[in-house]
């Protein structure tokens, strides 16, 4: 019964690419080129470290099999809660499940389609970046295609025990917990693990493993190198089979590789045993509507004065209403609680040892702070638009023109990115004691580029409006989310270059090798007011008249 399903999807995704255009293919050409771009770069920066580890002597190796092994942990980690979210909207709230369930299908049978279209989109991603790092073990070791064909063989069932354990935890909540409430559970426990994990790694400081000066320490930890990483986990069992297969122990990988299988067979076939009991009744009860409160007397007195006050303010308190009723958004405000934490201890943790390198850093977080905000804006300002999703057509048909709510969605993301970056560069300055001009030029342009990349989320937004979507990642990947990460990072990387012309002079008065030129800092503030004049109107013209005609 399996046979009909895999067939519809080969026939999907043939379909869809049988009828791309000659923009499309070009389109898909220049993201995948893209892609393995940012693959390439990942390689090199893996092939630097391991480079590095094989010149320290005595535990070089050692070193590089005791990251092999914290690396699976991460992806075996990473791939449990990606699946957890993964299998959450795929088994219980596709679009397509209310005609699968109607078919003359077995339940089974959907399970199996279903899991298995989680486990990939869960899984593919995280194993893709596993990749680079095999390849860079190849190079640095001189190993041949024998070894990444060991890989080959022996990742997919790894991939498919950590994304069956997320799967096997998803069906077991919604069954003990048939409400559609166990969905915001699994969120805010995604959202806390994911924190929790990355708190973790970076608090480890993993940097003293390859710093000259920590040597004698890691020596001391010789035992702790050769002991396993979670032996009992199919990440420890990973990383022994490329060790084995490294050196050319064929038979002990050919072990661990069919341990892997064998394994992953073995827990899969439960899980799809256990999904022919309790598989539906989880899935009815996912269905249920969510309880709100009822809302009685002067409850209902601020939406009212809000309503009396203006249509902006009556926008306000719908993206507040909305924004907080759904768990997905505001259970990952924990995720942006430890990414700022995690970002100002990393600060902390900065070898600088001289007042001009402090202040030359606390000038360059401009530029760091700008990529996480413009993280923030693709995950928070860029979908606004298009999360109005089907209900769209009820903003268009009140009297409130397009341009009111592309502001009202402006202020809304604007205020929380504002306070991020204003608490980013007050920190930084502070922990770094950068010197008065450094931080109050930190400071007013890491504000404007937060304000900026609101606006720019927002107009690109409108650009390219999605209201068809099912959940916010397929608004996140696709083209207007690519063209909006690669405008912010284009124009961050405009606003240090066009500063930094300020700063040398800056630098040359302190050292006494120069002066301040006048000439030069009007042609600076001439130059920084032009990108941010294009980067506040361009993208919001366009995007307003793109969704007036929006059809």
């Amino acid at each position: 019964m399996l046979a009909p399903l895999l067939r519809r999807r080969a026939l999907t995704f043939t379909n869809t690419i049988g009828h791309w255009t000659g923009y499309e293919w070009v389109r898909n050409a220049a993201f995948g080129s893209a892609g393995f771009g940012l693959l390439f770069g990942l390689h090199y920066g893996f092939y630097r470290l391991l480079k590095y580890l094989a010149t320290v002597e005595l535990i070089g190796v050692l070193l590089t099999w005791k990251l092999t092994a914290m690396l699976m942990l991460m992806t075996f980690s990473m791939v449990v809660v990606s699946s957890l979210l993964t299998a959450l909207t795929t088994l219980f709230y596709s679009y397509d499940l209310k005609f699968l369930l109607k078919a003359p299908v077995s339940l089974r049978s959907i399970f199996l389609d279903k899991s298995l279209e989680s486990a990939f989109f869960a899984s593919w991603m995280i194993g893709l970046i596993l990749v680079p790092y095999v390849a860079a073990i190849m190079r640095v070791q001189h190993l041949g295609g024998a070894f990444l064909a060991a890989f080959l063989v022996a990742v997919p069932p790894f991939l498919l025990l950590s994304a069956s354990f997320g799967i096997g935890f998803t069906l077991l909540l919604l069954y003990l917990f048939p409400s559609s409430r166990t969905r915001d559970v699994v969120w805010v426990f995604s959202s806390l693990s994911l924190t929790v994990v990355y708190g973790m790694v970076r608090f480890a400081s993993p940097e003293k493993l390859v710093r000259p000066d920590a040597l004698k320490l890691v020596a001391e930890y010789l035992n702790f190198l050769q002991a396993p990483t979670a032996p009992y986990l199919p990440s420890w069992w990973l990383a022994e089979a490329l060790r084995l297969a490294a050196a050319g122990n064929w038979s002990g990988w050919a072990v661990r590789a069919a341990g892997l299988w064998g394994t992953a067979f073995v827990v899969y076939g439960l899980l799809v045993a256990l999904a022919g009991k309790i598989y539906f009744i989880g899935y009815s009860g996912a269905q249920e509507g969510a309880l709100r409160r009822r809302e009685h007397g002067f409850k209902a007195l601020p939406e009212q004065r809000l309503l009396g006050i203006g249509t902006g303010a009556a926008l306000l308190w719908k993206e507040r209403t909305t924004f907080f009723r759904d768990v997905k958004h505001w259970s990952q405000i924990l995720l942006i609680i430890g990414l700022v934490f995690v970002y100002l201890f990393s600060i902390r943790r900065l070898p600088l040892d001289s007042a001009e390198l402090r202040s030359l850093v606390s000038f360059l977080n401009v530029g760091t702070a700008g990529f996480v905000l413009s993280a923030l804006g693709l995950r928070f300002t860029f979908p606004a638009i298009s999360l109005e999703g089907r209900s769209w057509w009820v903003l268009r048909s009140a009297p409130i023109d397009v341009g009111g709510v592309m502001r009202e969605k402006f202020l809304f993301s604007a205020i929380p990115i504002l306070l991020i970056a204003v608490t980013l560069s007050l920190m930084t300055n502070w922990i770094l004691d950068a010197d008065r001009f450094t931080a109050w030029l930190s400071f007013g342009a890491l504000v404007t580029v937060a304000l900026a990349i609101c606006s720019m989320g927002v107009g690109f937004g409108a650009l390219f409006p999605n209201f068809q979507v099912e959940n916010i990642h397929q608004i996140e990947s696709s083209v207007g989310g690519f063209v909006f990460m690669a405008a912010c990072l284009f124009y961050v990387g405009l606003t240090i270059a066009v500063l930094a012309t300020p700063m040398q002079m800056h630098f040359a008065v302190r050292f006494g090798t120069g002066a301040w030129n006048d000439r030069l800092a009007a042609y600076s503030a001439a130059g920084w007011l032009a990108i941010n004049v294009l980067a506040f109107t361009v993208p919001w013209r366009l995007g307003r008249a793109a969704l007036e005609n929006h059809e």
